[in-house]
């Protein structure tokens, strides 16, 4: 072979070479543009492993649901959550809950009762039966929902009436009684959609009754409307203030109609209720599981992921989203 036709082959198996080599590039290069459009991957460890969700809302319901219990259940176990607690406006959940939990081992789940209508409104009894169900699970209970009287003001009609559980500042006597049963068997208080002004008169007397959980209830969207002052007296009493993902999806430009009567509380005011009142007064939880929206797991991944980005800490998250559920449910922290 000729000393050119040498050159030639040598400088063409070169150039195929390169040629190969920049396919191979090209070709990996295309691999990862064609990822583009699709979510990240799934962390090795879940935002939310060790989360305590106080606030979900599961199947079956009077209202349109995602999951069932066990669903959820099973979705916060493969998540690493330490356990939820499910609310349902119009019965009790003690009973759900220590079903699921037979279902779905290696994962805590409580309920409770929501006083509205269905179960009596403001019923010592109904309180009663609640935290006697087999199993234990019955832990909170929360002050009317869609029933009381903010909530009718506020959603559905000015000119109507719901319950009040503290008239003029002072509790009634059948709230008195609750308040008593809480205090006596250790139990949660969580607030509802009573008045701003309610919310501060229950927590009160609940704190001189002996009553150790206070949870109030999504406290800075408009139900009930905490004022700022509000909410600093009220976490001065002792009480948590949860701050719900939910929140962070409505307002006016929320995805679905319904959702535009709530105000939005989101990540930002998170910041600035940790600034203001502290993380050690605050709760994070979702109050998620409606239809067409994501998972209450998926929720508090989210709502992780928006807070941290909004400058607070992952210590302050962990009081928020672990620490501080443990203490309400009396759980070793």
């Amino acid at each position: 072979m000729s000393k050119t036709l040498a050159t030639f082959f040598h400088r063409h198996a070169r150039a195929s070479t390169i040629a190969a080599g920049a396919a191979v590039v090209m070709g990996c290069a295309g691999y990862a543009w064609s990822q583009v459009g699709f979510p990240p991957p799934p962390p090795r460890v879940s935002p939310a492993a060790g989360v305590i969700d106080m606030h979900v809302h599961p199947d079956p319901d009077v209202f349109g649901r995602s999951l069932t219990d066990v669903e959820l259940a099973l979705i916060a176990k493969r998540k690493g959550m330490r356990g939820i607690v499910l609310k349902n406006h119009v019965v009790t959940t003690a009973d759900r809950a220590q079903l699921a939990m037979n279902q779905v081992p290696g994962i805590d789940i409580w309920g409770g009762i929501v006083l509205n209508s269905s179960v009596g409104g403001i019923n010592p009894a109904a309180v009663e039966w609640m935290h006697r169900m087999s199993g234990g699970r019955g832990k909170i209970v929360w002050l009317p929902t869609f029933d009381s009287d903010k909530h009718v003001k506020t959603l559905v009609d000015k000119t109507k009436s719901g319950i009040v559980v503290a008239p003029g500042g002072k509790v009634t006597p059948e709230m008195d009684e609750i308040l008593k049963i809480i205090a006596r068997e250790n139990l949660v208080l969580a607030t509802g959609h009573v008045h701003a002004e309610e919310v501060v008169a229950v927590t009160r007397r609940a704190r001189e009754l002996g009553v150790k959980n206070i949870l109030v209830t999504h406290g800075l969207t408009n139900i009930p409307g905490l004022s700022p002052a509000q909410a600093k007296q009220v976490a001065q009493m002792g009480a948590y203030i949860e701050i719900c993902y939910f929140q962070f999806l409505t307002g006016p430009t929320a995805q679905y109609q319904w959702m535009t009567h709530w105000d939005r509380v989101d990540a930002k005011a998170v910041a600035q209720a940790v600034k203001e009142i502290g993380a050690d007064h605050l709760v994070l939880s979702t109050d998620l599981g409606q239809q067409g929206m994501m998972t209450p797991p998926d929720g508090i991944e989210n709502q992780v992921a928006a807070v941290r980005a909004a400058g607070v800490s992952q210590a302050d998250i962990d009081k928020m989203m672990k620490r501080n559920p443990a203490r309400l449910l009396g759980l070793a922290e």
